[in-house]
Protein backbone atom coordinates (compact mmCIF):
# COMPACT_ATOMS: atom_id res chain seq x y z
CA UNK A 1 0.00 0.00 0.00
CA UNK A 2 1.45 3.36 -1.03
CA UNK A 3 1.75 6.10 1.51
CA UNK A 4 -0.80 8.38 -0.11
CA UNK A 5 -3.42 5.60 -0.10
CA UNK A 6 -2.67 4.84 3.53
CA UNK A 7 -2.86 8.53 4.42
CA UNK A 8 -6.17 8.82 2.61
CA UNK A 9 -7.56 5.84 4.58
CA UNK A 10 -6.44 7.37 7.86
CA UNK A 11 -8.00 10.72 6.97
CA UNK A 12 -11.29 9.13 6.00
CA UNK A 13 -11.42 6.99 9.14
CA UNK A 14 -10.61 9.86 11.50
CA UNK A 15 -13.02 12.24 9.75
CA UNK A 16 -15.78 9.63 9.81
CA UNK A 17 -15.24 8.93 13.50
CA UNK A 18 -15.22 12.62 14.45
CA UNK A 19 -18.28 13.34 12.32
CA UNK A 20 -20.14 10.38 13.77
CA UNK A 21 -19.28 11.53 17.29
CA UNK A 22 -21.18 14.77 16.64
CA UNK A 23 -24.28 13.03 15.26
CA UNK A 24 -27.24 12.11 17.47
CA UNK A 25 -26.77 8.49 16.49
CA UNK A 26 -28.63 5.65 18.16
CA UNK A 27 -27.24 2.35 19.27
CA UNK A 28 -28.06 0.59 15.98
CA UNK A 29 -25.95 3.06 13.98
CA UNK A 30 -22.98 2.73 16.31
CA UNK A 31 -23.27 -1.07 16.22
CA UNK A 32 -23.20 -0.92 12.42
CA UNK A 33 -20.12 1.31 12.48
CA UNK A 34 -18.47 -1.04 14.97
CA UNK A 35 -19.04 -4.11 12.80
CA UNK A 36 -18.03 -2.30 9.60
CA UNK A 37 -14.81 -0.97 11.13
CA UNK A 38 -13.93 -4.42 12.49
CA UNK A 39 -14.55 -6.14 9.14
CA UNK A 40 -12.43 -3.46 7.42
CA UNK A 41 -9.64 -3.93 9.98
CA UNK A 42 -9.61 -7.72 9.60
CA UNK A 43 -9.67 -7.46 5.80
CA UNK A 44 -6.81 -4.97 5.88
CA UNK A 45 -4.80 -7.16 8.26
CA UNK A 46 -5.28 -10.35 6.22
CA UNK A 47 -4.27 -8.72 2.93
CA UNK A 48 -0.96 -7.25 4.12
CA UNK A 49 2.17 -9.01 2.79
CA UNK A 50 3.64 -8.89 6.32
CA UNK A 51 1.08 -10.25 8.74
CA UNK A 52 0.85 -8.76 12.26
CA UNK A 53 -0.05 -11.55 14.67
CA UNK A 54 -0.49 -9.08 17.55
CA UNK A 55 -2.98 -6.93 15.60
CA UNK A 56 -4.89 -10.06 14.59
CA UNK A 57 -4.98 -11.30 18.20
CA UNK A 58 -6.39 -7.99 19.42
CA UNK A 59 -9.00 -8.03 16.66
CA UNK A 60 -9.97 -11.56 17.73
CA UNK A 61 -10.31 -10.40 21.34
CA UNK A 62 -12.35 -7.45 20.13
CA UNK A 63 -14.77 -9.79 18.37
CA UNK A 64 -15.12 -12.34 21.16
CA UNK A 65 -15.28 -10.08 24.18
CA UNK A 66 -16.67 -6.76 22.89
CA UNK A 67 -18.50 -7.02 19.57
CA UNK A 68 -20.44 -10.24 20.21
CA UNK A 69 -21.65 -9.10 23.67
CA UNK A 70 -22.44 -5.65 22.23
CA UNK A 71 -24.55 -7.23 19.51
CA UNK A 72 -26.40 -9.35 22.05
CA UNK A 73 -27.00 -6.31 24.26
CA UNK A 74 -28.33 -4.11 21.45
CA UNK A 75 -30.38 -6.65 19.53
CA UNK A 76 -31.45 -9.13 22.21
CA UNK A 77 -31.53 -7.02 25.34
CA UNK A 78 -28.84 -9.11 27.11
CA UNK A 79 -27.72 -6.31 29.43
CA UNK A 80 -27.46 -7.99 32.85
CA UNK A 81 -24.36 -9.20 34.69
CA UNK A 82 -24.47 -10.43 38.30
CA UNK A 83 -28.05 -9.10 38.68
CA UNK A 84 -27.00 -5.59 37.60
CA UNK A 85 -28.66 -4.16 34.49
CA UNK A 86 -26.47 -1.87 32.40
CA UNK A 87 -29.05 -1.01 29.74
CA UNK A 88 -28.76 2.75 30.33
CA UNK A 89 -25.15 2.89 29.19
CA UNK A 90 -25.37 0.63 26.12
CA UNK A 91 -25.68 3.41 23.46
CA UNK A 92 -22.68 5.33 24.80
CA UNK A 93 -20.69 2.09 25.20
CA UNK A 94 -21.38 1.26 21.53
CA UNK A 95 -20.11 4.72 20.60
CA UNK A 96 -16.94 4.20 22.64
CA UNK A 97 -16.28 0.75 21.12
CA UNK A 98 -16.89 1.99 17.56
CA UNK A 99 -14.56 4.97 17.98
CA UNK A 100 -11.92 2.70 19.52
CA UNK A 101 -12.14 0.24 16.64
CA UNK A 102 -11.83 3.04 14.08
CA UNK A 103 -8.94 4.55 16.02
CA UNK A 104 -6.95 1.32 16.26
CA UNK A 105 -7.32 0.72 12.54
CA UNK A 106 -6.33 4.31 11.78
CA UNK A 107 -3.25 4.02 14.00
CA UNK A 108 -2.18 0.71 12.44
CA UNK A 109 -2.57 2.06 8.89
CA UNK A 110 -0.70 5.25 9.83
CA UNK A 111 2.18 3.27 11.31
CA UNK A 112 2.63 1.29 8.11
CA UNK A 113 2.41 4.49 6.07
CA UNK A 114 5.01 6.34 8.12
CA UNK A 115 7.42 3.45 8.72
CA UNK A 116 8.12 0.66 6.29
CA UNK A 117 6.89 -2.65 7.69
CA UNK A 118 9.57 -5.31 7.01
CA UNK A 119 9.00 -8.82 5.79
CA UNK A 120 8.97 -11.36 8.60
CA UNK A 121 12.48 -12.74 9.14
CA UNK A 122 12.92 -16.10 10.83
CA UNK A 123 15.98 -16.75 12.95
CA UNK A 124 17.45 -20.20 13.51
CA UNK A 125 19.89 -20.11 16.40
CA UNK A 126 21.83 -22.84 18.17
CA UNK A 127 21.41 -22.54 21.94
CA UNK A 128 22.61 -24.63 24.87
CA UNK A 129 19.95 -27.20 25.91
CA UNK A 130 21.36 -27.49 29.43
CA UNK A 131 21.21 -23.73 30.01
CA UNK A 132 17.64 -23.56 28.74
CA UNK A 133 16.60 -26.47 30.97
CA UNK A 134 18.26 -24.89 33.99
CA UNK A 135 16.60 -21.50 33.41
CA UNK A 136 13.19 -23.15 32.92
CA UNK A 137 13.48 -25.19 36.12
CA UNK A 138 14.58 -22.19 38.14
CA UNK A 139 11.67 -20.09 36.92
CA UNK A 140 9.18 -22.89 37.60
CA UNK A 141 10.57 -23.33 41.11
CA UNK A 142 10.21 -19.59 41.81
CA UNK A 143 6.52 -19.82 40.86
CA UNK A 144 5.96 -22.85 43.09
CA UNK A 145 7.78 -21.26 46.02
CA UNK A 146 5.70 -18.09 45.60
CA UNK A 147 2.51 -20.16 45.95
CA UNK A 148 3.87 -21.95 49.03
CA UNK A 149 5.00 -18.66 50.58
CA UNK A 150 1.54 -17.17 49.98
CA UNK A 151 0.05 -20.09 51.85
CA UNK A 152 2.51 -20.00 54.74
CA UNK A 153 2.56 -16.23 55.22
CA UNK A 154 -1.08 -15.60 54.34
CA UNK A 155 -2.64 -18.54 56.15
CA UNK A 156 -4.50 -19.91 53.12
CA UNK A 157 -4.73 -23.65 52.54
CA UNK A 158 -2.79 -24.99 49.57
CA UNK A 159 -5.81 -27.14 48.81
CA UNK A 160 -7.77 -23.93 48.22
CA UNK A 161 -5.25 -22.76 45.61
CA UNK A 162 -6.56 -25.25 43.07
CA UNK A 163 -10.06 -24.33 41.97
CA UNK A 164 -10.73 -27.93 41.04
CA UNK A 165 -10.53 -29.10 44.66
CA UNK A 166 -12.58 -26.36 46.32
CA UNK A 167 -16.31 -26.29 46.89
CA UNK A 168 -16.67 -22.53 46.40
CA UNK A 169 -14.59 -22.25 43.23
CA UNK A 170 -12.54 -19.31 41.98
CA UNK A 171 -11.16 -16.81 44.48
CA UNK A 172 -11.16 -19.04 47.55
CA UNK A 173 -7.38 -18.96 48.00
CA UNK A 174 -7.22 -15.16 47.68
CA UNK A 175 -10.07 -14.67 50.14
CA UNK A 176 -8.38 -16.89 52.71
CA UNK A 177 -5.09 -15.00 52.59
CA UNK A 178 -4.38 -12.26 55.11
CA UNK A 179 -1.75 -9.57 54.96
CA UNK A 180 -0.20 -7.71 52.04
CA UNK A 181 1.18 -10.41 49.74
CA UNK A 182 0.51 -8.99 46.29
CA UNK A 183 4.20 -9.15 45.38
CA UNK A 184 4.09 -12.94 45.85
CA UNK A 185 1.25 -13.11 43.32
CA UNK A 186 3.47 -11.21 40.89
CA UNK A 187 6.28 -13.70 41.52
CA UNK A 188 4.01 -16.54 40.45
CA UNK A 189 4.25 -15.17 36.92
CA UNK A 190 8.00 -15.85 37.05
CA UNK A 191 7.30 -19.46 36.13
CA UNK A 192 5.89 -18.32 32.77
CA UNK A 193 9.48 -18.16 31.54
CA UNK A 194 9.50 -21.97 31.36
CA UNK A 195 6.69 -21.86 28.78
CA UNK A 196 8.34 -19.04 26.85
CA UNK A 197 11.64 -20.94 26.58
CA UNK A 198 9.90 -24.15 25.49
CA UNK A 199 9.86 -23.34 21.71
CA UNK A 200 13.58 -22.53 21.82
CA UNK A 201 14.33 -25.77 23.63
CA UNK A 202 12.34 -27.82 21.12
CA UNK A 203 14.50 -26.41 18.35
CA UNK A 204 17.64 -27.85 19.95
CA UNK A 205 18.84 -30.98 18.19
CA UNK A 206 19.37 -34.06 20.33
CA UNK A 207 19.43 -34.20 24.13
CA UNK A 208 16.58 -35.26 26.36
CA UNK A 209 13.61 -32.95 26.24
CA UNK A 210 11.58 -34.37 29.09
CA UNK A 211 13.09 -32.00 31.75
CA UNK A 212 11.87 -28.99 29.77
CA UNK A 213 8.45 -30.56 29.19
CA UNK A 214 8.18 -31.31 32.91
CA UNK A 215 9.09 -27.76 33.96
CA UNK A 216 6.64 -26.35 31.39
CA UNK A 217 3.87 -28.59 32.74
CA UNK A 218 4.65 -27.46 36.29
CA UNK A 219 4.54 -23.81 35.19
CA UNK A 220 1.19 -24.31 33.44
CA UNK A 221 -0.16 -26.02 36.56
CA UNK A 222 0.83 -23.03 38.71
CA UNK A 223 -0.60 -20.49 36.25
CA UNK A 224 -3.88 -22.32 35.71
CA UNK A 225 -4.34 -23.90 39.12
CA UNK A 226 -5.87 -20.83 40.77
CA UNK A 227 -8.31 -20.42 37.88
CA UNK A 228 -6.72 -17.37 36.27
CA UNK A 229 -6.78 -17.36 32.48
CA UNK A 230 -5.33 -14.01 31.42
CA UNK A 231 -1.71 -14.58 32.41
CA UNK A 232 -1.59 -18.07 30.95
CA UNK A 233 -2.99 -17.05 27.58
CA UNK A 234 -0.70 -14.01 27.41
CA UNK A 235 2.33 -16.19 28.10
CA UNK A 236 1.22 -18.74 25.52
CA UNK A 237 0.84 -15.93 23.00
CA UNK A 238 4.45 -14.90 23.65
CA UNK A 239 5.55 -18.53 23.23
CA UNK A 240 3.64 -18.69 19.92
CA UNK A 241 5.47 -15.58 18.65
CA UNK A 242 8.82 -17.13 19.57
CA UNK A 243 7.83 -20.42 17.94
CA UNK A 244 6.83 -18.57 14.76
CA UNK A 245 10.11 -16.65 14.83
CA UNK A 246 12.52 -19.52 15.45
CA UNK A 247 10.90 -22.72 14.19
CA UNK A 248 12.32 -24.31 11.05
CA UNK A 249 8.83 -25.50 10.17
CA UNK A 250 6.84 -23.54 7.64
CA UNK A 251 4.18 -22.03 9.90
CA UNK A 252 1.32 -19.96 8.51
CA UNK A 253 0.52 -17.15 10.95
CA UNK A 254 -3.04 -16.69 9.68
CA UNK A 255 -3.83 -20.32 10.43
CA UNK A 256 -2.08 -19.92 13.76
CA UNK A 257 -4.54 -17.15 14.67
CA UNK A 258 -7.55 -19.36 13.87
CA UNK A 259 -6.07 -22.23 15.87
CA UNK A 260 -5.30 -19.87 18.73
CA UNK A 261 -8.88 -18.59 18.90
CA UNK A 262 -10.17 -22.16 19.07
CA UNK A 263 -7.67 -23.02 21.80
CA UNK A 264 -8.69 -19.95 23.82
CA UNK A 265 -12.37 -20.88 23.55
CA UNK A 266 -11.79 -24.53 24.52
CA UNK A 267 -9.24 -24.11 27.32
CA UNK A 268 -10.83 -20.90 28.58
CA UNK A 269 -14.23 -22.57 28.63
CA UNK A 270 -13.00 -25.67 30.44
CA UNK A 271 -11.22 -23.53 33.00
CA UNK A 272 -14.29 -21.33 33.34
CA UNK A 273 -16.41 -24.38 34.15
CA UNK A 274 -13.81 -25.54 36.69
CA UNK A 275 -13.91 -22.09 38.35
CA UNK A 276 -17.53 -22.57 39.35
CA UNK A 277 -18.84 -23.93 42.62
CA UNK A 278 -19.07 -27.66 43.23
CA UNK A 279 -22.17 -29.07 41.60
CA UNK A 280 -22.11 -26.56 38.72
CA UNK A 281 -19.12 -27.99 36.86
CA UNK A 282 -20.95 -29.86 34.13
CA UNK A 283 -18.79 -29.97 30.98
CA UNK A 284 -20.99 -29.61 27.89
CA UNK A 285 -20.50 -27.76 24.62
CA UNK A 286 -22.89 -25.04 25.74
CA UNK A 287 -21.32 -24.62 29.17
CA UNK A 288 -17.79 -24.46 27.74
CA UNK A 289 -18.70 -21.82 25.14
CA UNK A 290 -20.69 -19.81 27.68
CA UNK A 291 -17.86 -19.96 30.23
CA UNK A 292 -15.32 -18.84 27.62
CA UNK A 293 -17.06 -16.18 25.52
CA UNK A 294 -20.11 -15.30 27.56
CA UNK A 295 -18.26 -14.98 30.87
CA UNK A 296 -15.58 -12.69 29.38
CA UNK A 297 -17.92 -9.81 28.61
CA UNK A 298 -15.94 -6.57 28.29
CA UNK A 299 -18.84 -4.61 26.80
CA UNK A 300 -21.47 -4.48 29.54
CA UNK A 301 -18.99 -3.32 32.21
CA UNK A 302 -18.10 -0.53 29.80
CA UNK A 303 -21.83 0.29 29.55
CA UNK A 304 -21.86 0.60 33.33
CA UNK A 305 -18.78 2.81 33.11
CA UNK A 306 -20.42 5.02 30.48
CA UNK A 307 -23.50 5.52 32.64
CA UNK A 308 -21.38 6.38 35.69
CA UNK A 309 -18.63 8.62 34.26
CA UNK A 310 -18.96 11.59 34.20
CA UNK A 311 -22.58 11.72 35.43
CA UNK A 312 -21.81 10.30 38.90
CA UNK A 313 -18.02 10.32 39.03
CA UNK A 314 -15.69 12.83 37.31
CA UNK A 315 -13.15 11.87 34.68
CA UNK A 316 -9.93 10.52 36.22
CA UNK A 317 -7.73 12.89 34.17
CA UNK A 318 -4.91 10.38 33.81
CA UNK A 319 -4.62 9.36 37.47
CA UNK A 320 -5.07 5.64 36.74
CA UNK A 321 -2.02 5.76 34.46
CA UNK A 322 0.11 7.79 36.87
CA UNK A 323 -0.59 5.26 39.63
CA UNK A 324 1.45 2.60 37.84
CA UNK A 325 4.69 3.64 39.56
CA UNK A 326 3.03 3.76 42.98
CA UNK A 327 1.61 0.26 42.59
CA UNK A 328 5.12 -1.22 42.50
CA UNK A 329 5.58 -0.23 46.15
CA UNK A 330 4.49 -3.21 48.32
CA UNK A 331 1.54 -2.48 50.56
CA UNK A 332 3.55 -3.96 53.42
CA UNK A 333 5.81 -0.88 53.15
CA UNK A 334 3.01 1.59 52.32
CA UNK A 335 0.00 0.54 54.35
CA UNK A 336 -2.07 3.54 53.25
CA UNK A 337 -1.43 2.99 49.56
CA UNK A 338 -4.66 3.83 47.68
CA UNK A 339 -6.66 1.05 46.06
CA UNK A 340 -6.53 2.74 42.66
CA UNK A 341 -8.76 5.01 40.63
CA UNK A 342 -10.22 2.24 38.47
CA UNK A 343 -11.00 0.18 41.58
CA UNK A 344 -13.03 3.08 42.97
CA UNK A 345 -14.99 3.37 39.74
CA UNK A 346 -15.56 -0.39 39.63
CA UNK A 347 -16.88 -0.35 43.20
CA UNK A 348 -19.69 1.97 42.10
CA UNK A 349 -20.54 -0.06 39.00
CA UNK A 350 -20.13 -3.48 40.63
CA UNK A 351 -20.86 -3.26 44.38
CA UNK A 352 -20.91 -7.03 44.64
CA UNK A 353 -17.29 -7.29 43.42
CA UNK A 354 -18.10 -9.89 40.77
CA UNK A 355 -14.80 -9.25 38.97
CA UNK A 356 -16.00 -7.27 35.94
CA UNK A 357 -13.50 -5.63 33.61
CA UNK A 358 -13.47 -3.62 30.41
CA UNK A 359 -11.07 -3.22 27.51
CA UNK A 360 -8.23 -0.70 27.67
CA UNK A 361 -10.22 1.89 25.71
CA UNK A 362 -12.66 1.84 28.62
CA UNK A 363 -9.86 3.12 30.83
CA UNK A 364 -9.10 5.74 28.18
CA UNK A 365 -12.71 6.91 28.39
CA UNK A 366 -12.67 6.91 32.19
CA UNK A 367 -9.67 9.24 32.13
CA UNK A 368 -10.27 11.58 29.17
CA UNK A 369 -13.71 10.88 27.70
CA UNK A 370 -14.37 10.36 23.99
CA UNK A 371 -11.33 12.41 22.82
CA UNK A 372 -9.16 10.15 24.96
CA UNK A 373 -10.69 7.06 23.31
CA UNK A 374 -9.94 8.36 19.80
CA UNK A 375 -6.40 9.58 20.49
CA UNK A 376 -5.50 6.66 22.75
CA UNK A 377 -6.78 4.06 20.28
CA UNK A 378 -4.81 5.63 17.42
CA UNK A 379 -1.65 5.51 19.54
CA UNK A 380 -2.45 1.93 20.56
CA UNK A 381 -2.82 0.87 16.92
CA UNK A 382 0.51 2.49 16.08
CA UNK A 383 2.22 0.80 19.04
CA UNK A 384 0.86 -2.59 17.97
CA UNK A 385 2.32 -2.24 14.49
CA UNK A 386 5.63 -0.83 15.73
CA UNK A 387 6.11 -3.80 18.06
CA UNK A 388 5.12 -6.21 15.29
CA UNK A 389 7.51 -4.58 12.85
CA UNK A 390 10.39 -4.67 15.32
CA UNK A 391 9.78 -8.37 15.94
CA UNK A 392 9.54 -9.06 12.20
CA UNK A 393 12.93 -7.50 11.40
CA UNK A 394 14.83 -8.69 14.48
CA UNK A 395 17.69 -11.16 13.98
CA UNK A 396 18.66 -11.23 17.65
CA UNK A 397 17.22 -13.98 19.84
CA UNK A 398 17.37 -11.90 23.01
CA UNK A 399 15.54 -9.01 21.36
CA UNK A 400 12.94 -11.31 19.80
CA UNK A 401 12.13 -12.96 23.13
CA UNK A 402 11.76 -9.68 24.98
CA UNK A 403 9.60 -8.12 22.25
CA UNK A 404 7.39 -11.22 22.29
CA UNK A 405 6.92 -10.86 26.05
CA UNK A 406 6.13 -7.14 25.73
CA UNK A 407 3.61 -7.91 22.97
CA UNK A 408 1.92 -10.47 25.21
CA UNK A 409 1.69 -7.97 28.07
CA UNK A 410 0.19 -5.40 25.69
CA UNK A 411 -2.42 -7.94 24.63
CA UNK A 412 -3.28 -8.62 28.27
CA UNK A 413 -3.53 -4.87 28.95
CA UNK A 414 -5.95 -4.47 26.07
CA UNK A 415 -8.22 -7.20 27.41
CA UNK A 416 -8.27 -5.86 30.98
CA UNK A 417 -8.11 -2.09 31.03
CA UNK A 418 -6.58 -1.33 34.42
CA UNK A 419 -2.96 -0.69 33.61
CA UNK A 420 -1.50 -0.04 37.08
CA UNK A 421 -2.28 -3.34 38.85
CA UNK A 422 -1.98 -5.38 35.66
CA UNK A 423 1.56 -4.23 34.90
CA UNK A 424 2.49 -5.07 38.50
CA UNK A 425 0.93 -8.54 38.17
CA UNK A 426 3.15 -9.14 35.12
CA UNK A 427 6.23 -7.77 36.90
CA UNK A 428 7.53 -11.26 37.69
CA UNK A 429 7.32 -12.35 34.05
CA UNK A 430 8.91 -9.11 32.80
CA UNK A 431 11.73 -9.42 35.35
CA UNK A 432 12.36 -13.05 34.38
CA UNK A 433 12.45 -12.14 30.69
CA UNK A 434 14.82 -9.23 31.38
CA UNK A 435 17.17 -11.58 33.26
CA UNK A 436 17.57 -14.06 30.41
CA UNK A 437 17.55 -11.39 27.68
CA UNK A 438 20.28 -9.21 29.15
CA UNK A 439 23.59 -9.22 27.30
CA UNK A 440 25.54 -10.85 30.13
CA UNK A 441 23.16 -13.80 30.34
CA UNK A 442 24.40 -16.98 28.68
CA UNK A 443 20.93 -18.60 28.43
CA UNK A 444 20.18 -17.11 25.01
CA UNK A 445 23.77 -16.77 23.85
CA UNK A 446 24.21 -18.31 20.42
CA UNK A 447 26.99 -20.85 19.95
CA UNK A 448 27.40 -19.45 16.41
CA UNK A 449 25.83 -16.62 14.39
CA UNK A 450 22.16 -17.39 13.64
CA UNK A 451 20.88 -18.48 10.24
CA UNK A 452 18.33 -15.95 9.05
CA UNK A 453 15.71 -16.32 6.32
CA UNK A 454 12.38 -14.88 5.34
CA UNK A 455 9.41 -17.25 5.18
CA UNK A 456 9.55 -17.00 1.40
CA UNK A 457 13.09 -18.31 1.16
CA UNK A 458 13.89 -21.98 0.97
CA UNK A 459 16.33 -23.49 3.40
CA UNK A 460 18.95 -23.71 0.68
CA UNK A 461 18.91 -19.94 0.27
CA UNK A 462 19.40 -19.14 3.96
CA UNK A 463 22.38 -16.96 4.68
CA UNK A 464 24.34 -16.33 7.83
CA UNK A 465 24.52 -12.94 9.48
CA UNK A 466 26.33 -11.85 12.60
CA UNK A 467 24.15 -11.34 15.61
CA UNK A 468 24.00 -7.67 16.64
Amino acid sequence: MSRWIASFCVTVLVATGLAAAQMPAGGDIWLTILWAAWVLAVTWALTRPSFSLLFAAIMAAMLLFVIIPATAAQLSGATTIANYNYQAGVPRALEIAALAQCGMLAGAVAARALWRFPRFTKTFVELSPSLLDRAAWRSACVGVLAVIASSVLGGASLRSFFVYTTSTGYGTFAHEMTGYLGYLVALQGFCGLALILLPLRLNCIGSRRWPMWLSAALAAFVLLGSGQRGRFFAIMFAASLIWLKTSERSLRPRRLVVAGVLVVIIIGGLLGVARGEAGTRQVTVGSVVAASVGASDLFLPMAGLASTVPSQLPYLAGSSYLETAAFFVPRALWKNKPQGSIARVTAVIDPGNSGIAWAEFGEMYANFGLPGVVIGSVLLGMLIELLSGRLARSTNTRESVFIAVCSAVLLALFIRGDIAPLVVSFAGLLFAAALVCRRRSSVLAAARPPDVSTPFESKSTQHSVAAP
